[in-house]
Protein backbone atom coordinates (compact mmCIF):
# COMPACT_ATOMS: atom_id res chain seq x y z
CA UNK A 1 0.00 0.00 0.00
CA UNK A 2 1.53 3.38 -0.64
CA UNK A 3 1.86 6.30 1.62
CA UNK A 4 -0.86 8.34 2.28
CA UNK A 5 1.67 11.87 2.57
CA UNK A 6 4.45 13.09 0.48
CA UNK A 7 6.55 12.05 3.43
CA UNK A 8 7.81 9.09 1.35
CA UNK A 9 8.55 11.14 -1.78
CA UNK A 10 10.30 13.23 0.11
CA UNK A 11 12.47 10.58 1.57
CA UNK A 12 12.84 9.28 -1.95
CA UNK A 13 14.21 13.10 -3.75
CA UNK A 14 16.78 13.64 -0.11
CA UNK A 15 18.19 10.17 -0.87
CA UNK A 16 19.31 10.91 -4.19
CA UNK A 17 21.75 13.45 -2.83
CA UNK A 18 25.47 13.09 -2.48
CA UNK A 19 25.49 14.20 0.90
CA UNK A 20 23.08 10.87 1.84
CA UNK A 21 24.24 8.75 4.20
CA UNK A 22 21.81 6.62 6.09
CA UNK A 23 17.94 7.12 6.56
CA UNK A 24 15.61 5.05 9.41
CA UNK A 25 12.05 4.63 8.21
CA UNK A 26 9.18 3.38 10.84
CA UNK A 27 6.47 0.96 9.53
CA UNK A 28 3.49 0.68 12.08
CA UNK A 29 1.50 -2.72 11.29
CA UNK A 30 -1.27 -1.99 13.14
CA UNK A 31 -2.05 0.64 10.67
CA UNK A 32 -2.54 -1.93 7.70
CA UNK A 33 -5.46 -3.97 6.74
CA UNK A 34 -6.04 -7.53 8.04
CA UNK A 35 -5.88 -8.39 4.53
CA UNK A 36 -2.26 -6.87 4.18
CA UNK A 37 -1.27 -8.16 7.35
CA UNK A 38 -2.68 -11.58 6.70
CA UNK A 39 -0.50 -11.87 3.44
CA UNK A 40 2.64 -10.10 5.13
CA UNK A 41 2.58 -12.98 8.46
CA UNK A 42 2.00 -15.84 6.13
CA UNK A 43 4.60 -14.98 3.48
CA UNK A 44 7.07 -15.02 6.78
CA UNK A 45 5.64 -18.10 7.96
CA UNK A 46 5.75 -19.88 4.46
CA UNK A 47 9.01 -18.71 3.01
CA UNK A 48 6.89 -17.91 0.05
CA UNK A 49 4.33 -15.05 -1.09
CA UNK A 50 2.10 -15.09 -3.98
CA UNK A 51 0.27 -11.33 -4.35
CA UNK A 52 0.48 -8.44 -6.26
CA UNK A 53 3.68 -6.91 -7.03
CA UNK A 54 3.82 -3.61 -4.90
CA UNK A 55 2.76 -6.03 -2.30
CA UNK A 56 5.42 -8.63 -2.88
CA UNK A 57 8.04 -6.06 -3.47
CA UNK A 58 7.08 -4.38 -0.11
CA UNK A 59 7.59 -7.79 1.70
CA UNK A 60 10.91 -8.60 -0.42
CA UNK A 61 12.34 -5.38 1.06
CA UNK A 62 10.97 -5.74 4.42
CA UNK A 63 12.58 -9.10 5.18
CA UNK A 64 15.88 -8.38 3.37
CA UNK A 65 16.02 -5.13 5.55
CA UNK A 66 16.03 -7.89 8.55
CA UNK A 67 18.53 -10.42 7.08
CA UNK A 68 16.43 -12.90 5.40
CA UNK A 69 14.42 -13.34 2.02
CA UNK A 70 11.10 -14.87 0.72
CA UNK A 71 10.65 -16.41 -2.66
CA UNK A 72 7.61 -14.12 -3.81
CA UNK A 73 5.55 -15.07 -6.71
CA UNK A 74 3.17 -13.25 -9.18
CA UNK A 75 1.86 -12.76 -12.44
CA UNK A 76 5.05 -11.16 -13.45
CA UNK A 77 7.64 -13.81 -11.08
CA UNK A 78 6.53 -17.00 -11.81
CA UNK A 79 10.06 -18.89 -11.46
CA UNK A 80 11.04 -19.96 -7.81
CA UNK A 81 15.21 -19.18 -7.98
CA UNK A 82 17.21 -21.95 -8.17
CA UNK A 83 19.29 -20.90 -5.14
CA UNK A 84 16.26 -21.11 -3.11
CA UNK A 85 15.89 -24.83 -3.52
CA UNK A 86 17.26 -27.28 -0.85
CA UNK A 87 20.42 -28.85 -2.43
CA UNK A 88 19.14 -32.56 -1.31
CA UNK A 89 15.50 -31.65 -3.37
CA UNK A 90 17.23 -29.76 -6.67
CA UNK A 91 16.86 -32.94 -8.65
CA UNK A 92 13.91 -34.35 -7.65
CA UNK A 93 12.67 -31.03 -8.41
CA UNK A 94 14.19 -30.88 -11.60
CA UNK A 95 12.59 -34.08 -12.49
CA UNK A 96 9.08 -33.13 -11.49
CA UNK A 97 9.18 -29.87 -13.20
CA UNK A 98 10.51 -31.63 -16.66
CA UNK A 99 7.57 -33.83 -15.98
CA UNK A 100 4.96 -31.44 -15.66
CA UNK A 101 6.33 -29.42 -18.75
CA UNK A 102 6.50 -31.82 -21.13
CA UNK A 103 3.14 -33.50 -20.23
CA UNK A 104 1.59 -29.89 -20.26
CA UNK A 105 3.85 -29.63 -24.07
CA UNK A 106 2.50 -33.00 -25.53
CA UNK A 107 -1.07 -32.35 -24.40
CA UNK A 108 -1.11 -28.29 -25.47
CA UNK A 109 -3.36 -26.91 -28.47
CA UNK A 110 -1.37 -23.32 -29.86
CA UNK A 111 -3.94 -21.38 -28.66
CA UNK A 112 -3.56 -22.78 -24.54
CA UNK A 113 -0.48 -21.02 -24.22
CA UNK A 114 0.78 -17.77 -25.14
CA UNK A 115 4.38 -17.53 -27.72
CA UNK A 116 6.39 -16.31 -24.74
CA UNK A 117 5.01 -18.72 -21.95
CA UNK A 118 5.18 -21.86 -24.49
CA UNK A 119 9.15 -20.68 -25.49
CA UNK A 120 9.76 -20.29 -22.03
CA UNK A 121 8.49 -24.13 -21.43
CA UNK A 122 10.56 -25.51 -24.17
CA UNK A 123 13.40 -23.62 -23.50
CA UNK A 124 13.52 -24.88 -20.47
CA UNK A 125 13.47 -28.45 -20.59
CA UNK A 126 15.43 -28.05 -23.77
CA UNK A 127 18.00 -26.95 -21.78
CA UNK A 128 17.41 -29.51 -19.50
CA UNK A 129 18.11 -31.97 -21.56
CA UNK A 130 21.29 -30.65 -22.70
CA UNK A 131 22.70 -31.05 -19.36
CA UNK A 132 22.33 -27.17 -18.49
CA UNK A 133 21.44 -26.50 -14.72
CA UNK A 134 18.77 -24.35 -14.40
CA UNK A 135 18.88 -20.97 -12.83
CA UNK A 136 14.85 -20.96 -12.09
CA UNK A 137 12.30 -23.44 -11.97
CA UNK A 138 9.08 -22.40 -14.03
CA UNK A 139 5.79 -23.52 -11.23
CA UNK A 140 3.44 -25.64 -11.86
CA UNK A 141 -0.17 -23.91 -12.63
CA UNK A 142 -2.05 -24.59 -9.61
CA UNK A 143 -4.76 -22.63 -9.10
CA UNK A 144 -5.05 -21.94 -5.12
CA UNK A 145 -3.08 -19.26 -4.14
CA UNK A 146 -2.03 -21.65 -0.87
CA UNK A 147 -1.48 -24.69 -2.51
CA UNK A 148 1.19 -23.29 -4.53
CA UNK A 149 2.68 -21.56 -2.06
CA UNK A 150 2.54 -24.98 0.19
CA UNK A 151 3.95 -26.33 -2.97
CA UNK A 152 6.95 -24.31 -3.72
CA UNK A 153 7.75 -24.75 0.61
CA UNK A 154 8.15 -28.20 0.39
CA UNK A 155 11.05 -27.28 -1.82
CA UNK A 156 12.70 -24.50 -0.42
CA UNK A 157 16.35 -24.45 1.77
CA UNK A 158 15.45 -24.52 5.88
CA UNK A 159 18.17 -22.25 6.70
CA UNK A 160 17.53 -22.08 10.34
CA UNK A 161 18.62 -18.46 11.09
CA UNK A 162 16.33 -16.97 8.34
CA UNK A 163 13.61 -19.25 9.56
CA UNK A 164 14.55 -17.63 12.85
CA UNK A 165 14.64 -13.89 11.48
CA UNK A 166 11.33 -14.76 9.88
CA UNK A 167 9.81 -15.84 12.84
CA UNK A 168 11.12 -12.55 14.92
CA UNK A 169 9.80 -10.28 12.57
CA UNK A 170 6.42 -12.55 12.21
CA UNK A 171 6.00 -12.03 16.50
CA UNK A 172 6.88 -8.31 15.95
CA UNK A 173 3.96 -7.89 13.51
CA UNK A 174 1.20 -9.69 15.80
CA UNK A 175 2.44 -7.83 18.68
CA UNK A 176 1.94 -4.55 16.87
CA UNK A 177 5.30 -3.17 17.27
CA UNK A 178 6.94 -0.40 15.56
CA UNK A 179 8.95 -1.61 12.92
CA UNK A 180 12.61 0.42 12.61
CA UNK A 181 14.57 -0.33 9.19
CA UNK A 182 17.56 1.45 8.79
CA UNK A 183 19.78 1.58 5.02
CA UNK A 184 22.95 3.07 4.66
CA UNK A 185 23.88 4.64 0.92
CA UNK A 186 25.29 1.93 -1.01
Amino acid sequence: MTARNNASLIAAELSKDTGFQRVTIEIDPTQWSTRRRNIILRALRHGVTQCGYETGYFIKCLTEAYGSSVVTMNNWTRDIPADAVDPDKFDELVAYTCAWVKLKAAGMKAEDLDYYSRYTLNNWAHNINNGQRPSTFPTPDIKSATEKALFIKQYLKKDETELEFREVLAAKIERGEMLSISMNAR
